[in-house]
């Protein structure tokens, strides 16, 4: 996976949400590997007044069912994640193929 920092990760992101972060993370790229079947992960951490992690595979797609009314629980447990801290969990199909979750939550 490539990587990119936006912002001062290090300085605005509070404990806790840097453990929801990292878990958040562990399960986008597990998940990127068992079902995407991608070449390739981009992986953007913006901080600013939010943290905003956005995971961007270039495989299959989520198809054209809802992503989140799968049989597994792990978007599920992403979505609560964010949503337990204030933020969102949105996972959609790219315009160029493949998908892009972006899990986000303020800092305030």
């Amino acid at each position: 996976p490539q990587i990119r920092f936006d912002g001062p990760v290090d300085v605005v992101t509070p404990d806790r949400v840097a453990d929801e972060l990292v878990a958040t993370l562990r399960e986008a790229l597990a998940n990127v590997a068992r079902h995407a079947d991608a070449r390739a992960v981009e992986i953007v951490l913006h901080a600013g007044d939010d943290v905003r992690l956005r995971v961007l595979d270039d495989g299959r797609g989520p198809g054209a069912s809802d992503p989140m009314d799968g049989q597994g629980r792990g978007l599920r447990n992403l979505a609560q994640r964010a949503e337990s801290l204030g933020g969102s969990l949105t996972l959609t199909e790219r315009d160029t193929g493949g998908t892009e979750l972006v899990w986000s939550v303020p800092v305030g």
